[in-house]
């Protein structure tokens, strides 16, 4: 999980504070596209990421408690149009 500190050059607005990237299972059809994240932000829509709005800092707080103690985590997405 990145977090948006006060000197990133990621622009908050964009990004809000924090963002996960998102890692392809292998062998899953990705129609030659990748480089996506979940993250936050005040702007509506993304270029293909996950945008949690402000629903991203309870997602990050749900987050950190199920992995608490835990080296890895692994979580399966799957999107849903």
């Amino acid at each position: 999980m990145w977090t948006n500190h006060f000197f990133s050059l990621a622009p908050r607005a964009a990004w809000g504070d924090h963002r996960l990237t998102i890692h392809v299972y292998p062998g899953t059809q990705t129609f030659d596209r990748g480089g996506f994240f979940i993250h936050g932000g005040t702007h509506p829509g993304s270029a293909g990421c996950i945008n949690l709005h402000a629903d991203m800092e309870k997602f990050v707080r749900d987050l950190a408690t199920a992995a608490a103690g835990s080296a890895s985590c692994y979580i399966p997405l799957t999107v849903a149009y």
